[in-house]
């Protein structure tokens, strides 16, 4: 090969890669302009953390306060992620139509209506009832799941969008690890019930 077009090829090589390398050092890891939206879904990754890693704690608390069997006791994470079989493609259609902001609105609330749905599950005493609000909290987490992976990608320089997308799911695993200890310590009273006080 002759030296001169060996020595124009390396340049243009050279070139290529400065010009990839002040592109990436310009890439934002947190989008200019965007903040406001980038921290609200990051707390929605940690949100969901919690829930998710309460499902073990609620399964002994049923299991102490229905007098129910291992099998049935089951049922609470059958409950729960049959909500994200269900309804995570129907979340991704709604969104293709109608946009991301009708995704987020949606999500939070199902989830909201899960979560109070505990209280009248609570006083009726039903265990199909909380089975019932756990599902209703999972199509809402399917929701925003469904809307904030995509969401984060697209917010800002696509060259950091993998980055930034690490960062947001980088507080998935403290909400999980905040839902075993809120779990522990506000579900569980330390208050040992008889046979006799569950039937009761």
């Amino acid at each position: 090969m002759n030296p001169k077009a060996e020595e124009s090829v390396t340049s243009v090589i050279e070139r290529e890669a400065s010009r990839r390398g002040d592109a990436r050092a310009g890439s934002h890891l947190f989008p200019a302009g965007q903040l406001v939206p980038f921290i609200l879904v990051t707390v929605l990754f940690f949100l969901w953390g919690i829930p998710n890693n309460l499902n073990d704690v609620l399964i002994r608390h049923f299991m102490k306060s229905f007098a129910i069997t291992r099998f049935q006791a089951g049922l609470v994470q059958s409950a729960f992620y049959m909500g994200y079989f269900l309804v995570a493609m129907p979340a991704a259609f709604l969104m293709r139509r109608v946009g991301y902001k009708s995704g987020f609105v949606t999500g939070l609330v199902l989830f909201g209506a899960g979560a109070f749905l505990f209280w009248p599950a609570a006083l009726a005493g039903s265990y199909g009832f909380f089975l019932l609000a756990l599902f209703v909290i999972a199509t809402g987490l399917s929701f925003l799941e469904t809307a904030s992976n995509p969401f984060i990608a697209q917010l800002g320089d696509p060259d950091s969008s993998e980055r930034r997308l690490n960062f947001a799911q980088a507080f998935n695993p403290l909400g999980a690890i905040s839902g075993a200890l809120i779990g522990t310590v506000f579900i569980f009273s330390g208050v040992e019930l008889s046979t006799v006080q569950v039937v009761a």
